[in-house]
């Protein structure tokens, strides 16, 4: 009698109850059975096969047991950050130097930016927290960052919520735009632990902390019960867990200001609501931009700055990026020119003539001509809810023109009338190196500040400025030095008459004509230098000092020993002879109405770099384009988010 299936698998070790009801194992086991009934498997050869088995089922089935073992470990003690989280408000000033401008340019080699510092110090100070380890429902709207509790595979910088309420540019000559008073929002970690609790007056553990309850700077402590670090404690004593500690907040300046470079320096700090931006919140900007007197008309920049404030479309005075803006309207609310002698308040006023500039000259000191100095160090301060890209490098240029006498103060009036000027003259922006981000308003921000750390900050301000004055001294000193030294006055004539000869052939070719008869002669120098120079041409010895031989070359071709107010040191193309062709007639650039044509026409090119432009108009202005009730709705819920110190 043939064996029953039960007992062919009993002689191989496979016990009936140990067969599975699913039914693929099922008919495993009966193939296997008829396979040792057909004789083309020995009884022996099986028991062997299913000894191997059993063993490579027990290694799987415990890989499985650990692998669950794990994953319910991560499950129920997933890695929790420790310390909470704050948003909060920074101040910090930066010497914009030595950097490729302000905003990072991820993925970059060559990026050296203030914003990569900032961060690689906010990394090193581990004050950026993992976002895998974030409880994004704690920290209420993600805003700007796109983070949120679903969404934890996020970058450390976007998962921070990271705001910016300005950025400042390096020059194309190598100098960037400084700020002093730049203001960024971020989620930071704090010193207090998640599950710190509230000390009661019975000195028991009441409830758990809110942010309400913290600190809102770094000088105040607060008692509370934390996490008792001895590991020894038993787990389910939940009195013994807790220890009381008095805990003060992270002061995030100095701590930064230990790791920054000694151009950046973090001022203060304060913690600001969930939905608070550093860009949307900020209420007012101002800016200065420094400068020597030199030979400047201070009276007539003034004039000119007047016709600046109020509301105006200033598209003819920044650059036009019209994949990001289509409203170049902005709001100049008030400025200043200061020198050390006399302030300019340049304000709005609303008169007989309608609402117009309209400045007044306060006199501290003695405005007397001989007190001024051309070394004399002013600044304009211009101050407005926003800004476009370069507008204050562009209007700089245009005021040092009207200040050198070269334009009147009403080229202002033309350039911001769009309807008779929609296209923009070709001038060069000022130089980028004398201007500063003075500082960021906020309606409801109260910035905190410690002397342990505003004295250290003094100290470096204090250093750096030593630097550079010692610097600045020592060029004075050769300067005053070389005024004694003496030179040919043939040479001298030589080389006046060589300037004027190249301005009158430049000048004739801008008129269409070009005459052989250009060059001033000697005879006519000398009679031209008797009437504008106080002391005896040419001289009886043939030598002339070189201070007198400055003041020759100044009167008689009209231009100074350096290059003039607001120019980069490095621009190509401008000498002594150079001459000044008015805006008003110079080329024009394409409107605003012609680029956007352009951009919306255009087809793919072979590098594809037009279709990216369309697709950035596309994205940044028709997609996100709002009404204007929808812009103030928004802007006035923005301007009322803050946080303070006290």
């Amino acid at each position: 009698m043939a064996p029953s299936q039960e007992q062919v698998l009993a002689q191989i070790g496979v016990a009936c109850s140990g067969i599975s009801t699913d039914s693929s194992l099922q008919l495993a086991s009966i193939a296997l059975v008829h396979l040792i009934r057909s004789g083309k498997l020995s009884v022996h050869d099986a028991s062997d096969a299913v000894g191997a088995a059993k063993i490579e089922l027990n290694n799987i089935n415990a890989a499985k047991k650990n692998t669950a073992v794990k994953d319910d470990g991560r499950r129920n003690n997933k890695p929790q950050e420790k310390h909470r989280t704050r948003h909060v408000a920074l101040q910090f000033s930066y010497d914009g130097t030595d950097f490729t401008g302000f905003a990072q340019n991820i993925g970059k080699e060559e990026d050296n930016s203030v914003e990569k510092a900032l961060f690689a110090a906010l990394e090193k100070t581990r004050l950026l927290l993992d976002p895998s380890l974030i409880d994004f429902s704690t920290r209420g709207d993600a805003g700007e960052s796109g983070a949120t509790k679903e969404k934890e595979d996020v970058s450390a910088r976007t998962a921070s919520k990271y705001s910016r309420c300005g950025r400042t540019d390096k020059g194309k000559y190598g100098f960037g735009v400084h700020a002093n008073g730049q203001v960024v929002a971020m989620y930071l970690r704090s010193a207090f632990p998640i599950g710190a609790k509230l000390s009661t007056d019975a000195k028991q553990p009441g409830e758990l902390l809110q942010e309400d309850d913290l600190p809102k700077n770094s000088l105040d402590c607060l008692e509370c019960y934390v996490q008792r670090r001895n590991k020894k404690v038993k787990q389910n004593d939940d009195t013994t867990q807790l220890e009381f500690k008095t805990v003060t907040e992270y002061d995030y300046p100095r701590i930064l200001n230990n790791i920054l470079p000694p151009s950046i320096r973090v001022l203060g700090w304060c913690p600001v609501s969930p939905e608070f931006s550093a860009r949307f919140s900020c209420s007012r900007r101002t800016y200065r931009y420094f400068f020597p007197r030199r030979n400047l008309d201070l009276d007539a920049m003034a004039d000119g700055l007047c016709k600046m404030i109020g509301r105006h479309d200033f598209r003819n005075l920044c650059k036009m990026n019209c994949e990001q803006v289509y409203n170049f309207e902005r709001m100049v609310v008030s400025a200043k020119i200061i020198s050390p002698q006399a302030q300019y308040k340049i304000i709005e006023v609303d008169d007989d003539n309608g609402c117009r500039g309209k400045w007044s000259k306060c006199v501290p000191n003695s405005d007397d001509p001989k007190s001024r100095s051309p070394r004399d160090m002013i600044y304009v301060e211009v101050i407005g809810q926003a800004f476009l890209w370069h507008q204050i490098r562009c209007i700089m240029a245009v005021l040092f023109l009207i200040g050198r006498g070269l334009e009147r103060p009403e080229v202002v009036d033309e350039l911001l009338d769009i309807t008779k000027n929609p296209a923009k003259p070709s001038y060069d922006m000022a130089s980028e190196n004398a201007l500063v981000l003075q500082d960021c308003a906020f309606a409801n921000l109260v910035l905190g500040r410690s002397v342990k750390n505003l004295w250290d900050v003094t100290k470096v301000l204090e250093t750096r400025w030593e630097k550079h004055a010692v610097a600045a001294g020592r060029a004075c000193d050769l300067i005053d030095t070389l005024k004694e030294e003496e030179v040919r006055w043939s040479d001298l004539v030589e080389f006046v008459q060589q300037i004027s000869s190249e301005k009158r052939r430049k000048e004739q070719k801008k008129d269409g004509f070009i005459s052989h008869h250009t060059q001033l002669d000697t005879e006519q120098l000398v009679i031209k230098l008797q009437s504008k120079v106080p002391y005896r041409v040419p001289p009886t010895s043939g030598m002339i000092s070189w201070k007198d031989a400055v003041n020759v070359i100044e009167i008689l071709l009209d231009v100074p020993p350096h290059l003039p107010n607001g120019v980069n040191e490095s621009t190509k193309g401008l000498t002594e002879s150079t001459i000044h062709t008015p805006l008003m007639e110079r080329a024009k650039g394409t409107t605003y109405e012609e680029k956007v044509k352009s951009i919306l026409e255009s087809d793919t090119s072979q590098n594809g770099k037009t279709s990216k432009r369309k697709e950035r108009y596309e994205e940044n202005i028709i997609k996100k384009r709002k009404t204007t009730e929808e812009d103030k709705a928004f802007y006035d819920h923005m301007l009322k988010q803050g946080g303070s110190s006290v």
